[in-house]
């Protein structure tokens, strides 16, 4: 067995190329910074008897100068066995004094210049001594040495994980674990054309992309199904996603096809829209709807006037989303967590609305053990029985690519979260590798394809875990059963972004209330909209438009469900604010506005009046395809030349109309009328117009002249008296 060199860290010497002392954002002193480091980008996840291992590093110089040409030594320590998760924390950390004398390889490294890099690989036979010596199974210390002279610049612990294959030792029942993955849209878009195209009610073409076809396609097969009858449909040519999302689409399907033992919960809308569906365990809420943020707000009002109900994203609804588009049975229904953590309100809110099943991250439970359970938990609420299915913090955390600390340093490249990943899960069947418990790990809403492929192919040849479905855990012996929760930190929603989205989209939604309420000529009552079914509402093709053109009861409606499914997609469970949500809101906003735009003032020319009253012309036009009335008022800004108010006005679809306001003036000046538009209930809307408007008085009439000409006389015999008087003697 080879020993690793007698070598002396930098710290304990005086050589200042090696270290420094800097000052950190609190302006205190840190003695001894380094100034090269280790990042691991390739390594082999796990070692069996054929496999070797295999370990390329990239060693980074941050100093000003140049380093020597060295070494990376590579070692082990063969006979360790990690017996605690604080052991196995504290090496991550490269706080736990473990000797590595084991030495594996090494390899040299040239010079490395000032802010340069060096890439190097270490490849270690499967019949290399120290390798071959390993006798059980398990995780072992790993240090990388890069080693220059006597002096180690930059060390990086991390891990080796031997499996049992080709060892003489006593084989343990395999460790449960459930691995799944939310497959939901990150990025919704709004096509702006086609949301003109809906308000000018004309037929638009079918889009480009493939998901957007092949959702179209699926949306028409869906019309004669039952189920698609009770969905609330999509306008798949208004909302889409978008072009990185669908490429995203393809490669997480081209991904789970290879892991068949991933669990895939889909949303049904973004599966049905997706180009590739993949085979799924589960469905979960429709456009990710945060359930969790939802009974953290506690204010279900304000979500039904932003336009969503709970109609929306209820499991009959997610289960008919699916079914629309989709001819084989319908899985199972999960809610999955969003940005709050579930407490006793959000699981009752999720048992009433068809959810009987959800997944938890590692804040469900605050209380600490020994060893890792069984996460599977069964809580009363009010609503009945929910079956919680608990994330496992650790592994959960390195899923998501995250490292577990900020001293973890190998954890900072996928490889080094990868090997730390393995290990974990390693360590914790040999912590009671007798006693059946069902672990669960979940990737996150973003998690790339090559990250899962690469996670899921270590776990698929670790013999000491036996990958389950949901199913399955679900079924386990729960771990607790209660009628309360206990989440380990507060609710932190960003309950103020969620407020001022909630209150945009309620602004939006009434707005288009009002084109239905108080603007169009043949006046809508909100429960006529209501009754109307909005899968028929949601398409708009040319037949619709033909067969409803003097009502434009279904046409208000489908407005509003493209209003509402953009409010839907705004409140999904990703970290917010989100693009997707500033998108949506903005898509609403816009669609309202642009809808009370379609009655506007035409510019008109400025007035002159020569007279005590004249007449100002004003037309307004009506692009939408339903007539309107509407009050058109205007008000001056000055006292000598006014208008009269208000006055109403019928204007027929895609047609203009004149109103006429009377002007009246009692000396001559200049002011602006500034007109605008009301809806019957006298609240503005749409463009306001200013018209300059200017007095120039002049004599119109004989009796005029008569008065003009009596007062010149008057003043051509006051001055000739004035001239012509005789004075008095006294003056």
């Amino acid at each position: 067995m080879l020993a690793a060199p007698l070598t002396v860290y930098a710290n304990d010497t005086t050589d200042t190329t090696d270290s420094s002392d800097t000052t950190d954002a609190t302006g205190n002193q840190t003695e001894n910074q380094p100034k090269q480091s280790i990042a691991i980008t390739q390594s082999t996840p796990i070692v069996t008897s054929k496999s070797g291992y295999h370990v390329t590093a990239v060693i980074s110089n941050t100093d000003s100068t140049a380093t020597s040409s060295g070494t990376l030594h590579l070692t082990t320590n063969t006979l360790f066995t990690f017996v605690s998760r604080t052991d196995i924390q504290n090496w991550a950390e490269n706080n736990a004094p473990i000797p590595t004398p084991n030495e594996l390889g090494s390899v040299d490294v040239p010079s490395i210049p000032a802010g340069g890099t060096a890439t190097v690989t270490i490849e270690v036979n499967a019949n290399q001594q120290t390798l071959a010596s390993i006798g059980s199974w398990g995780p072992k210390p790993l240090m990388l040495s890069y080693i220059v002279g006597n002096q180690i610049l930059a060390d990086l612990p991390s891990f080796l994980t031997r499996s049992s294959d080709g060892l003489n030792t006593a084989t343990t029942p395999a460790m449960n674990l459930t691995v799944a993955m939310p497959y939901t849209a990150s990025g919704w878009q709004v096509d702006n054309k086609a949301i003109s195209n809906r308000i000018a009610e004309t037929t638009t073409s079918s889009t480009s992309t493939s998901s957007k076809s092949n959702s179209t396609d699926k949306a028409d097969k869906s019309d004669n199904a039952d189920a698609g009858n009770a969905a609330k449909a999509t306008d798949t040519q208004a909302i889409s996603l978008s072009e990185q999302d669908a490429d995203t689409a393809r490669s997480l399907g081209q991904t789970f096809a290879k892991h068949r033992s991933l669990q895939v919960i889909a949303d049904p809308l973004y599966w049905r829209q997706s180009a590739v569906q993949p085979s799924i365990a589960g469905i979960m809420q429709p456009a990710d709807f945060d359930i969790t943020a939802y009974t953290a707000l506690g204010d279900t009002a304000a979500y039904e006037k932003a336009g969503i109900t709970t109609e929306q994203w209820n499991a009959k609804q997610a289960a008919a989303w699916y079914a629309a588009g989709n001819d084989s049975e319908t899985p199972s229904a999960y809610a999955w967590q969003g940005n709050n953590c579930w407490t006793l309100d959000a699981l009752t809110a999720a048992r009433e609305q068809g959810y009987d099943t959800v997944i938890a991250d590692a804040s469900f439970d605050a209380d600490q053990t020994e060893a890792v359970h069984t996460g599977t938990y069964v809580v009363d609420t009010s609503a009945g029985d929910v079956t919680v299915l608990k994330e496992q913090s650790t592994l959960g955390t390195l899923a998501k690519g995250q490292a577990t600390s900020t001293d973890a340093q190998a954890e900072s490249s996928d490889a080094g979260r990868l090997a730390r990943l393995v290990a974990q899960s390693a360590f914790y069947q040999m912590e009671q590798p007798y006693t059946s418990r069902y672990l669960l790990m979940t990737f996150s809403r973003t998690t790339e394809a090559g990250w899962i492929d690469q996670v899921m192919s270590a776990f698929e040849q670790a013999s000491w875990l036996n990958l389950t479905d949901l199913k399955t855990m679900a079924e386990a012996d729960p771990y607790n059963v209660s009628d309360s929760v206990n989440p380990d930190k507060a609710d932190d929603a960003n309950t103020a972004n969620t407020r001022s989205a909630l209150r945009q989209l309620a602004d939006s939604r009434h707005d288009i209330m009002r084109m239905a309420t108080s603007i169009l000529k043949n006046e809508i009552d909100s429960d006529e909209v209501s009754s109307l079914p909005p899968q028929a509402l949601a398409r708009q093709d040319a037949n619709d438009t033909v067969s409803h053109s003097n009502d434009p009861t279904q046409w208000i409606g489908s407005l509003l469900v493209l209003h509402d499914d953009m409010a839907l997609r705004s409140m999904s469970g990703s970290p917010q604010p989100t693009a997707t949500r500033k998108a949506m809101v903005r898509a609403a906003k816009t669609l309202a506005s642009d809808l009370l735009n379609g009655v506007r003032i035409n510019p008109s020319e400025s007035i002159s009046v020569f007279s005590e009253s004249a007449k100002m012309p004003i037309t307004v036009s009506n692009d939408l395809p339903y007539a309107v009335s509407v009050q058109v008022n205007s008000l001056t800004d000055s006292m000598q030349i006014v208008t009269s108010r208000t006055t109403d006005i019928d204007i027929p679809a895609h047609s203009d109309a004149q109103v006429t306001f009377t002007i009246r003036v009692s000396t001559s000046g200049s002011s602006t009328a500034h007109v605008s538009l009301s809806d019957r209930e006298g609240n503005s809307f749409g463009n306001t117009q200013d018209t300059a408007i200017t007095s120039v008085m002049r004599v119109s009439d004989a009796s005029g002249f008569i008065i003009i000409g009596f007062a010149v006389l008057l003043c051509i015999i006051g001055l000739w008296r004035q001239f012509h008087r005789k004075k008095d003697p006294d003056e």
